[in-house]
């Protein structure tokens, strides 16, 4: 079976004075981490070329890519990509494979799937047991509801942020279709653009129903549906919670979320991203004993 590698690469916590959140030494350690916690989106940034290795250049266009975290890492700690690609020749068509990332000491840091084209049967990470429950049974989600809708919202991916990342060599696997004129014309968006673009404003209503409570990235998906996405244009983006559940330490949401181009909405999806948050107890007052 073969096997493209993203290369090891040495990824960076770009939010390492965000205060109150996962990614401050000082809050994880308190929370029983090791230290502040690489984000899960900077890890999709890291199978940007070797999935245009594996699809083609088509992945922006019809491709997904799902990952389920098990291990947070730390700044700079080493982390390798693989994708498995069976015994068939790249660029493949109308497929979906595995996908892993581990350290170079064989522990496993996230598992998935990535795809091209138009896969029917429903990827690993989104049609995972969630263990579905009444959010009123919880504390930190009881005042939201299954089904409860995220408003749409107008954004714009984050130009200069994506560039700043090239040009200072934050970004792992960058592609000079980051920076410059694409195959499709103009500047395309990285999945980790896409991934703040698409989790950050339509998400406030979460934010705001949870109240004070530190969450990380339990698993995230990203669906080209007709794009690629630019970084010269607008997107309006909605989304809906889905699902909630919890296990002994987290209260755990997932929510749907899709992306039309502003200047014509109506013209259908753009992109879907899924995205599971895990909610720590023991960072909530909720749950001060």
């Amino acid at each position: 079976m073969a096997t493209l590698s993203t290369g090891v690469k040495n990824p960076r916590n770009s939010s390492p004075r965000s205060h109150g959140t996962i990614h401050d030494d000082k809050v994880a350690n308190n929370l029983g981490f090791r230290g502040g916690a690489i984000a899960g989106s900077i890890h999709l940034d890291q199978f940007g070329p070797v999935l245009v290795d594996a699809f083609g250049q088509q992945w922006f266009e019809t491709g997904s890519l799902g990952l389920y975290f098990l291990h947070p890492l730390l700044d700079q700690e080493p982390v390798e990509g693989l994708v498995d690609i069976g015994n068939a020749s790249p660029p493949l068509t109308q497929a979906r494979c595995d996908v892993r990332m581990t350290t170079p000491d064989g522990i496993a840091v996230a598992e998935g799937t990535a795809s091209v084209g138009a896969v029917s049967a429903p990827s690993p990470v989104t049609s995972r047991d969630r263990r579905s429950m009444d959010p009123s049974a919880l504390r930190m989600l009881s005042k939201t509801h299954i089904g409860m809708k995220l408003p749409p919202v107008v954004v714009s991916p984050s130009e200069g942020d994506q560039r700043d990342r090239v040009s200072s060599g934050l970004m792992t696997s960058p592609l000079d279709w980051y920076v410059g004129e694409s195959p499709w014309g103009g500047t395309i968006c990285s999945p980790l653009t896409i991934s703040r673009m698409m989790t950050g404003d339509v998400m406030q209503p979460m934010e705001k129903s949870i109240g004070k409570g530190v969450g990380l990235y339990g698993a995230l998906e990203l669906h080209h549906v007709s794009g690629p996405l630019f970084l010269d244009e607008r997107y309006v983006v909605s989304g809906v919670l889905t699902d909630v559940s919890e296990t002994p330490k987290t209260e755990v949401f997932w929510c749907d979320i899709e992306a039309r181009r502003a200047n014509n909405p109506d013209s259908g999806v753009v992109a879907t991203f899924t995205v599971m948050t895990r909610v720590l107890k023991a960072s909530s007052p909720l749950y001060a004993e």
